[in-house]
């Protein structure tokens, strides 16, 4: 029994990403809380006491209508993906139905006061993973089409963004400046695409996929959104997307490979070219180990963004490129870099204390405040030149809620970390730190 809890959200995580049709276990007609995760930075260092500063919140409530029909209402608050002062990220309303050898899950986005019109709208979320159709003519065969987002994110522990995931202007200006004009604003697009999977034991899982997405792009010759941002015409390009991946699972190991890339990030103003990812649980009795090491291929040209994701982010000057102080492009543009984590633990009862440690490279990219986009100098020339992690804390499982306490211990090898006796209005004159102490929070429960 300990094995399998120790490997339970590592196959939560596999069902989720290749969006394997689950039977529910909840009995028809009833309501139920299918998981809750909630993350804390409580106290570090650098900031001193951060309760309800940054707070992670992502909860899915399910209803079971039948034998075969599922509603079920997500709510999710990500500090990481543009929630500001804890308010919602998303909210989500998704529809499964089970028919023979179909299954069909649309994932709808909830919209409060829809572009200031005072009206709340639902529609298909259009950059969402989780609407799907799938189709299992065989019992080790398996055909996904996403019509939206066909997932591109990689990793566990450093998990990334959608690899796939382009940004454009809409409004096709003339002349695209510091400031939007009318209706001009960015645009964003997943990628779309069919996923094959390939069973042929209970513990083995295969899958390749393929998609391809449009968006708009300059057509004048010599375009560059930096330099010479004018264009009369603009036309369709396509981003390409690949990827793929193989699960291996036992009661006491649980293997992954995975790898997504696509073909057009550099137009489309893109974080991430590639990634791919290792990561390996195994069981040793009461001891568990935990490997995983991510890679990251960042793309030449990426956007840096406002945090709603509507503009860019430097505009007086306008630079947007991700860009330091002084207008030069940051040195992780173009890069590739990975980053490791090598964990332990022992199972005494209910409580599963570890140790694990962690290296992230200079210009290793995913969704955590460690990337280097966005730990940098304070005038952003660097990032942390590589930071060493090391993580003590301990699991406590009651049934099927799991609570967990940590420390990090992190050093860089720049100064990046904020001074909470040196707060000035322009950070350059800030002087930093090159080591910093956290405390986090985590809760967790899965039906």
């Amino acid at each position: 029994m300990r094995s399998q809890r120790f490997l339970m959200p590592a196959c939560l995580l596999l069902i989720a990403s290749s969006a394997r049709a689950q039977i529910e276990t909840a009995p028809v007609q009833s309501t139920y809380l299918e998981y809750l995760r909630y993350q804390q930075y409580v106290h570090s260092a650098s900031e001193n006491t951060q309760l309800g500063q940054e707070t992670l919140f992502d909860a899915l409530v399910g209803y079971r209508l039948n034998e075969d029909t599922a509603v079920k209402f997500r709510l999710d608050i990500d500090p990481n993906r543009g929630s500001v002062d804890n308010k919602t990220s998303r909210l989500n309303l998704r529809l499964l139905h089970h028919y023979e050898q179909f299954d069909f899950q649309a994932d709808l986005a909830l919209n409060g006061d829809d572009e200031g019109r005072g009206a709340t709208t639902v529609g298909m979320d259009n950059t969402s993973k989780y609407s799907w159709i799938s189709y299992t003519p065989v019992e080790a065969l398996k055909v996904i089409f996403y019509p939206y987002n066909f997932g591109t994110e990689i990793g566990r522990e450093f998990r990334t963004w959608d690899v796939a995931r382009v940004f454009f202007v809409e409004g096709t200006p003339a002349y695209i400046s510091n400031l939007p004009i009318e209706n001009e604003t960015i645009g964003t697009k997943t990628v779309p695409g069919f996923e094959l999977q390939w069973k042929p034991t209970e513990s083995l899982l295969t899958y390749v996929g393929v998609g391809s997405a449009g968006f708009f792009y300059p057509a004048t010759p010599g375009f560059t959104i930096e330099e010479n941002a004018a264009s009369e015409r603009w036309k369709v390009k396509e981003d390409r997307a690949y990827k793929a991946g193989v699960h291996f699972r036992t009661a006491d190991t649980n293997a992954i490979f995975e790898y997504a890339s696509h073909t057009n990030g550099a137009e489309g103003g893109s974080m991430l070219d590639a990634a791919w990812s290792l990561q390996l649980n195994q069981n040793f009795g009461p001891i568990s180990a935990n490997i995983e090491r991510t890679w990251t291929k960042a793309s030449t040209n990426a956007y840096r963004l406002n945090d709603d994701m509507t503009w860019f982010h430097d505009i007086a000057p306008f630079r947007p490129v991700y860009s330091d102080y002084y207008g030069a492009r940051q040195d992780w543009l173009g890069k590739t870099d990975a980053a490791t984590m090598v964990k332990a633990g022992y199972t005494f009862g209910a409580i599963t204390p570890f140790l694990a440690y962690k290296f992230i490279g200079q210009y290793f990219i995913d969704r955590e405040r460690e990337s280097a986009q966005r730990l940098r100098t304070a005038d952003e020339t660097a990032s942390h030149g590589g930071l060493k992690m090391l993580v003590v804390g301990a699991d406590y499982r009651a049934g099927k809620f799991n609570f967990r306490p940590e420390v990090e211990f992190m050093q860089a090898k720049n100064a990046v970390f904020g001074n909470r006796t040196d707060v000035r209005e322009d950070r350059i004159l800030s002087e930093l730190n090159k080591e910093d102490t956290v405390v986090k929070l985590t809760a967790s429960y899965f039906y």
